[in-house]
């Protein structure tokens, strides 16, 4: 596909990168030569200098008759701009990245009117996935698929665990709950394991479970943990001001520390219900004065990564249950992830190329099983990927122990109507069923998993 990305910061460069791998023809379009310079450099794409948002650019780079232009400034009203102008210009899909609240309430307006075709929030996309980790503590993460029916939970194997040591084989008689382990990482190898692997401590992994069992699920793997009833928050960003909107819907006490003052009494006006506080949440004697000790999660959401990492691993010190830390940059975040182990990171960057990577993917397959949802998992090194089975599809009607699987590829879970199926080898599928797959390689339809 000829994709235009208009922004090369820190989710510009990061889905640059992911589509150039995917072998797009990719065009740069930002105003710091330095940084065109070194994306041109790192990989196989072309950069401009330039305004995104001016006809002569455009025009130049060759929107007129693009598959997809993707606007992802740090300006959303140059993104909308550039979009609507792309849109006019021929581009056949229009992305833009829009972070301000009341611009995302628009959404059927901006399809409609000004040829957007998707619009996304990386702030608020961060703050569901946060507020997912709070709801199962235990967890590193969840994803969820099938609107909600399906969840993909991530967890440690420690040496207490049921599973230490278990061969997959003898997973049903380990535990009680239908579960099925998808994916693993060790180290830095990624594997689908089979039936013969074996599980050891310290391995990550991720399993799938109707969302109806997974509770049961951590309490048979002995992750159990006392529901979350108080968080703290420090840093006011737009990202706290949307988890801290759904922890108080979800009745959680809410305290939040923003440094700056101005900021504070906008938040203390936005946020009824939540205590927030005008202070440096790195100022130890803030955090004992304000009760750091006394919560049950802190969050991380200042605009420093480092700050956030001392921010965790202070509070874990400090004796508070579940620790939640935000950083941008990839390196960072992987020696975050492997340092302080019962600390979930999240990173917003990742999950908005996640998220335009799976509308490009849809877009570009026009036969074969629609791609509903997509997630990077395990650093990037596996995906998680939701497809609706169509009649014609050569998965359909058939047991899954009759069919060959290209290696790297395994379905970890079925959705059929109301109906949540762990898959075995007599599981059949059948038309408009949600397809859960997990995968070493990048999938645009469901039928690319059979050998």
């Amino acid at each position: 596909m000829d994709i235009i990305i208009v922004g090369a910061g820190k989710i510009g460069a990061n889905l640059t990168k992911l589509l150039a791998l995917e072998n797009h023809n990719i065009t740069v379009i930002d105003f710091n030569r330095r940084v065109i310079e070194a994306l041109v450099n790192e990989n196989d794409v072309i950069g401009y200098v330039g305004n995104g948002a001016a006809f002569k650019t455009q025009e130049e780079t060759g929107v007129l008759g693009c598959d997809c232009f993707i606007a992802v400034t740090g300006n959303d009203e140059l993104n909308i701009m550039s979009c609507m102008l792309a849109a006019k210009s021929g581009a056949k899909k229009t992305i833009a990245r829009v972070r301000n609240a009341e611009y995302s309430d628009q959404l059927l307006f901006m399809q409609n009117k000004l040829g957007i075709d998707l619009l996304i929030n990386p702030e608020f996309e961060t703050a569901l996935e946060i507020a997912r980790i709070i709801d199962f503590p235990s967890a590193s993460k969840i994803e969820t698929f099938a609107k909600g029916r399906i969840d993909l939970a991530e967890i440690l194997v420690t040496e207490e665990s049921p599973l230490a040591n278990l061969p997959l084989k003898n997973l049903k008689q380990a535990i009680d709950v239908s579960i099925l382990i998808c994916a693993v990482k060790r180290g830095d190898e990624v594997i689908i394991p089979d039936g013969n692997f074996v599980i050891l401590p310290g391995d990550r992994l991720h399993f799938t479970a109707s969302r109806h069992t997974l509770p049961a699920a951590f309490r048979d793997l002995g992750l159990q943990k006392k529901k979350i009833k108080s968080v703290l928050i420090v840093g006011g960003s737009r990202t706290s001001f949307y988890l801290a909107k759904a922890l108080l819907k979800a009745g959680k006490f809410v305290k939040l520390l923003e440094v700056n003052k101005e900021r504070a009494i906008q938040l203390e006006a936005q946020l009824d219900g939540a205590s927030i506080i005008c202070g440096d949440g790195t100022d130890t004697d803030i955090l004992t004065e304000e009760g750091l000790a006394d919560f049950d999660a802190a969050v991380a959401l200042t605009n420093i990564d480092e700050e956030n990492i001392i921010l965790s691993m202070y509070a874990a010190q400090q004796g508070v249950r579940k620790t939640i830390c935000k950083i941008n940059r990839d390196p960072l975040a992987k020696m975050t992830a492997a340092m302080l182990k019962d600390c979930s990171v999240v990173c917003p960057k990742t999950n908005t190329a996640a998220i335009i990577l799976r509308y490009i993917r849809a877009v570009e397959k026009v036969s074969g099983e629609s791609l509903k949802t997509l997630y990077k998992i395990l650093d990037g090194g596996a995906e998680a990927a939701e497809f609706i089975a169509r009649e014609d599809s050569a998965l359909v009607g058939t047991p899954l122990r009759n069919l060959e699987f290209k290696a790297g590829n395994i379905i970890a879970c079925v959705s059929s109507g109301k109906k949540v199926i762990i898959p075995d080898g007599n599981t059949v599928i059948n038309p408009g069923d949600s397809v859960i797959v997990i995968t070493s390689q990048a999938l645009s339809s469901l039928g690319e998993i059979l050998k």
